[in-house]
């Protein structure tokens, strides 16, 4: 069983300040830390933490970024061997506001992440073609992520799309027919369906338009409450767990590698949303982007107990 991961990669510069700024507004930070992001990158190092090595299919610049990313994943552990360096545009970067809440606000600066192309992925289509599940999100280009989608449909991979920043609802809507899992938060859920789910009956409703669109399961983010389920008529509400969150920036990326991770370990729906939201929750505990993903001893013993 194996994983392959596609999707961006940044080097984050994460500002920790007592409230985010208004428009126009200058705030002081209280702490200033950089480290590996990017939604692609966030997923594959959880992926790895949880004790499965992924295949990562990501694009960084040739430039001293570059280097720096691939020196921390080098020593996290996670393979770099099918990342793809070009010269034509520095590696991605994100400027990221953290307030004491654990909310954030966050600029991306795509660079080598937008130059993902077709090309790069029919060169990695082996990798594509014989993993048991694809995850993938929206950080790149949307020509990309289809190929990929496309790749991984002719072997015998499992597609989860995390709908995240959601583009052209025609866009979409092309990407979705082809998924089998998605897994879009509140807003995003908004953004698709029109519907902003906030208990297990609106996210129902929200669950069936997104169904009608392609997708066989759905998985809904619902944040500390926890997340919704439905697939092949089977439905549930996975409660959350009651952590002290200090930084929600990787908890949807953390999230889908404990759902990916999990299904690939053999479990059912229900049980991999609940391993999703133990993961999800626990990154929120920690500081980074990528570097705030847990351990599988911990979400394990979160699992257990209930509580950290």
């Amino acid at each position: 069983m194996s994983i392959t991961v596609v999707g961006s990669s940044n080097f984050d510069f994460a500002a920790q300040v007592a409230k985010l700024p208004r428009q126009g507004q200058t705030v002081s930070a209280k702490d200033y830390k950089t480290g590996p992001g990017g939604k692609g990158c966030n997923q594959a190092l959880a992926v790895s933490r949880l004790g499965v090595e992924p295949v990562f299919i990501s694009k960084i610049g040739d430039d001293m970024l570059g280097r720096q990313f691939l020196e921390t994943l080098a020593s996290e552990g996670l393979g770099t061997s099918q990342l793809i360096i070009t010269d034509e545009a520095q590696t991605g970067t994100a400027l990221i506001s953290i307030d004491e809440a654990g909310e954030n606000m966050i600029t991306v600066v795509g660079g080598a992440n937008m130059t993902l192309s077709r090309n790069d992925l029919r060169d990695k289509q082996e990798h594509l073609r014989d993993c048991d599940y694809l995850l993938l999100q929206l950080e790149c280009p949307a020509v990309a992520v289809d190929c990929a989608i496309k790749l991984a449909r002719e072997g015998k991979a499992k597609v989860i799309l995390d709908p995240a920043p959601v583009a052209d609802l025609v866009v979409m809507r092309d990407l979705l027919a082809l998924t089998h899992i998605v897994t879009p938060n509140q807003s995003e859920c908004l953004a698709l369906t029109g519907i902003e789910p906030t208990d297990a009956i609106s996210a129902k409703v929200a669950a069936e338009k997104l169904h009608e669109m392609g997708p066989e399961t759905v998985v809904i983010k619902m944040g500390s409450a926890g997340a919704f389920y439905s697939s092949n008529g089977q439905t549930g509400m996975v409660p959350g767990f009651d952590v002290s969150a200090i930084n929600t920036v990787a908890a949807g990326d953390c999230f889908n590698a404990g759902l990916a991770v999990a299904l690939n370990g053999g479990q059912s729906l229900g049980d991999a949303v609940r391993f999703g939201c133990a993961t999800g929750a626990l990154s929120t505990t920690n500081n980074g982007a990528a570097q705030s993903a847990p351990a599988l001893a911990d979400v394990l013993a979160l699992l257990k107990d209930g509580e950290v």
